[in-house]
């Protein structure tokens, strides 16, 4: 087989990993009125901090993908219509956490990670998450 196979193989594995890494470990767990869309209750927790309009997010990582290079928060206030195109979350870098500040008063937001490997390929959205800021 080529070695345009091998690579094509590698990145569905990845893929395949992040997706159900994914879908499995994000969860939210409420500060402050938050709640997750996800019943399963699985995996790690989003976290959410009691400011009234900042959230935590917090993930697991995959387990089994090793390329790994960065992740990208997306964010909106209908679930699954987020603000940013896919493609152009926001990019917060190697880390399993990150600080959403300044959130409007009044609003429900929802949120979706996605993972870059170290070839720029992004995976799927994980599973949402929302918050209610009072």
């Amino acid at each position: 087989m080529d070695e345009a196979f091998h690579v094509r193989q590698q990145v569905v594995n990845f893929f395949t990993t992040v997706i159900l890494s994914f879908v499995f470990s994000l969860i939210l767990s409420a500060c402050g009125g938050a709640t997750s869309s996800d019943p399963s209750g699985a995996g790690a927790g989003v976290s959410v901090t009691n400011s009234p309009t900042a959230a935590i997010l917090s993930w697991a990582p995959p387990t089994t993908a090793t390329n790994v290079a960065g992740y990208r928060i997306y964010i909106g206030t209908a679930s699954g219509v987020y603000q940013q195109p896919f493609g152009q979350g926001y990019s917060v870098g190697n880390v399993t956490n990150y600080t959403l500040m300044g959130l409007s008063s009044g609003t429900r937001y929802y949120f979706a990670v996605t993972a870059i490997d170290t070839l720029g390929n992004e995976s799927s959205y994980s599973n949402e998450v929302y918050k209610n800021i009072p």
